[in-house]
């Protein structure tokens, strides 16, 4: 990018001195209904007219911009909203998890008939008709 910015200021930087040293010659300048004049080269008065004109377009573009920014900001206001609302909400699912492993927890070890460590509480079958049965 800093490279494009170089390939169009040089070129346009060497025009306006260009343009200067070709316009020397003295305009007067004026306002009507004011009684002040005054005597400048061209090259300045057409520069100072360029830089006018080229302020007042970036104001006029960043005016018209204004509700885009806006919009934006609002936007972007949303959004920190809904992530601290989402953080608060993950914590309090973790919260109520923690809360509902704990209570369906046994109070004092496995139920006797499952296997230790298992989580389906299904029956294991003790030493007695271990003995496939045969229909």
């Amino acid at each position: 990018m800093r490279h494009i910015s170089w390939i169009v200021t040089i070129p346009v930087a060497l025009v306006a001195i260009l343009f200067a040293i070709s316009n020397r010659g003295i305009v007067t300048l004026s306002l009507w209904p004011l009684p002040f004049t005054l005597d400048t080269p061209v090259y300045l008065a057409a520069l100072l007219a360029l830089v006018l004109g080229f302020l007042a377009g970036g104001f006029i573009v960043w005016n018209s911009q204004r509700r885009h920014r806006r919009r934006a900001r609002r936007e972007g206001n949303r959004v920190l909203y809904l992530e601290r609302e989402l953080k608060e909400a993950q914590a309090r699912a973790a919260a109520a998890e923690k809360r509902l492993a704990e209570s369906t927890r046994p109070v004092s070890g496995p139920v006797s008939g499952t296997l230790p460590g298992s989580t389906g509480g299904l029956p294991v079958p003790t030493g007695e008709n271990t003995a496939p049965t045969v229909h």
